[in-house]
This record gives C-alpha cells, structure tokens and sequence, in this order.
C-alpha cells in the first residue's frame, strides 16, 4: 500500500513534464512504472537475502567480530563495482573528491557503528532503529537540500521516535546482552545514514552515474577501514576465525556478494526517485526483515515490540497518505517536498 501510494505521486509528476495528448506520455509513465517497480523488488528480495545472512553470521559459535561485516560489505561493493566500470567502458570521474570523501565518512560511520551495535542490542531492535533515518533524513533534506517539510512529517516522526523508545524498552526486558551502548551506536549510524541520500542527490547532479558514485564511495571507505581495523587488529582476528571456519567462509563470501547487487538495486532508486522516495522504500523492506527475523530466527517476545512496530511503520504509511492528500489537493502540481 505504501509504496502503490508513493507511485502515484510519480504518476502526476511524469503528465506534468509532458504536454497534453503528447504521444508517447503514456510509454514514458509505462517504462518509469515498471522500472521503479523492478528495482522496488530487487531491493526487497536482494536486502531480504542480505539481512538474512547478516544475521546468520551474527550467530556462529565464536565470533565476535561484528563490524568485519560491514567490511566485507565495502570490500565486494567496491571490487565489483571496479569491474563493472571496466566492463561499461567507464574511465572518468565527474564529481569532484570533496563530494565522495564526505559521503565515504558517513558511510564509514554508518557501517560500523551498526554492526557493532548487534553485539549489545537484538536485531530487530537495530532494524527499527535504523528505519527511523526518515527523521534525520527530513532536517538534513530541509536545512541542506532547502526541500520543502511539511507539519504532519514532524507529527509522525515523532510518533516514529517513540516506537523506537518502546522496542528498546522490550530488547531491555528480553534480551540478556542488552546495552545501552548498542542504542548509543545505531543511533550514531542512523544520523550518518541520514547524510547519504541527500549527499549522493547532490553527487548525481554533477552528472555522475550509478557506477562510479558507488566505486569511488566505497574504495574511500575501504582504504580507511583497512588501515583502522588494521591497527585496531580487528582485521587479522576477523580473517583468522573465517580461514579457520570454512562454513563462515563461504557464508561470509555469500553475504559480501549479496550486499554488492543489494547496494546497486539501492543507488538506481536513489538516482531515478531521490533520496527520500529509496529511504521510504527501505522502511518497507525493513518490517518485512523485522518478521522474518523473529520467524526465521526465534527470540524472545514482549508486546512492546508490537506496539512500538505499529508506531513506527504504521506512522511511515500514514505520511505516505498525507503526503499523497496534500498533492492531490494542490492539483497534482509537482513541489519540492518530501515527497517528491
């Protein structure tokens, strides 16, 4: 339901770029439908199979090293991507370096502040947590983007933040490891993650495409990483323990190329639909997760974490509905907000 809502919005904006009665309006909206539909599915299904493993992994016997996740993840982002530049006859760079080294700092952040968190805070918990980007997100795309915000997306956020309260509250009563740190460090991660989507807006207006936006982000981040965890000996214990695990090995091979088609899925939403649109569809794919975790993966249970789901993904529905009302009422002109 969301997401056919948010579509609509697409809809009215493709007949306003094209005259009246223009042949070919309904071809353009056509192919526009289908391709945000096609990587609305590839994101559900590729981030499902991602998330799966990352949790997967979270469990083997014996290992500790939760942020080698998220250096896995920027190790196959950026030797695919390599790749495909090479196979795409890709050799320039558009955007200038200032651009990528900030979103290679957020994006360093992000990663490894959430992985880190699993160790002190359930999954679940970190999933809700990290589809509350849409509050940061809305400031950062209101003070840096100028976008337009309206009233009823302060309203919902900050029904959004207390479903968040609530589902630390239940991980507190539920889960033995629980620490409050972990909500100390998804919190950090999700404020970076606010910073991407409006930082790579910026980016593709340089004309930059999809492949060299993720290559040069990620080969940032992991040349950082690897000198960090390198004198922080992260590194060396997390390849020691899967070398010595081949089961956790080909696990670990599996998720890495999974987050690299995950990623690729992401970057041509946030390139054809904006930063806003891809943070939404995300919250999507993350109560999806949220189910699949407790099914796939049993864990305690407390009705705080029904409530504090309802808060949170039943307010990212309600604004999608607002925000579709206020378009309506304005006669479908296009507008500079949230939304759009």
């Amino acid at each position: 339901i969301l997401l056919n809502r948010l579509f609509n919005r697409f809809k009215m904006s493709i007949k306003q770029e094209e005259p009246y009665g223009t042949i070919g309006t309904t071809h353009v909206f056509q192919d526009r439908y289908v391709k945000f539909w096609l990587l609305v599915i590839g994101i559900l299904f590729f981030f499902g199979c991602h998330n799966y493993m990352q949790e997967l992994i979270m469990t083997l016997p014996g290992f500790k090293v939760g942020v080698f996740l998220g250096y896995l993840e920027v190790l196959g982002v950026a030797i695919c991507s390599y790749f495909e530049r090479r196979f795409y006859g890709e050799t320039t760079r558009k955007a200038p370096w200032s651009t990528y080294f900030m979103l290679c700092f957020c994006l360093l952040i992000s990663s490894a502040t959430s992985n880190i968190a699993l160790a002190y805070i359930n999954y679940p918990t970190k999933v809700v947590f990290r589809s509350c980007k849409l509050i940061p997100t809305m400031i950062i795309a209101l003070l840096y983007n100028n976008k337009k915000v309206y009233w009823f997306e302060f309203l919902f956020g900050s029904f959004i933040s207390i479903g968040m309260v609530l589902f630390a509250v239940a991980d507190f009563q539920v889960y033995p490891k629980f620490d409050f740190i972990g909500i100390v460090l998804v919190c950090i991660s999700v404020v970076a993650d606010a910073f991407l989507p409006n930082f790579q807006e910026r980016v593709f207006e340089h004309g930059s495409s999809r492949i060299e936006v993720t290559f040069f982000t990620n080969i940032l981040c992991l040349t950082g990483m690897t000198i960090l965890f390198s004198l922080t000996g992260d590194l060396t214990d997390a390849f020691g323990y899967a070398f010595a695990n081949p089961h956790a090995l080909v696990l670990m091979s599996i998720y890495t190329f999974l987050a690299y088609i995950a990623i690729t899925f992401h970057m041509a939403l946030v390139k054809e639909f904006g930063g806003i649109v891809t943070v939404l569809v995300g919250n999507t794919r993350k109560a999806i997760t949220i189910v699949l975790s407790f099914l796939l993966f049993p864990k305690p249970l407390s009705i705080y974490y029904a409530f504090g789901g309802v808060l949170v993904f039943g307010s990212l529905i309600a604004n999608a509905f607002m925000k579709e009302s206020v378009s309506n009422s304005s006669g479908g002109k296009r507008d500079s907000g949230l939304g759009g």
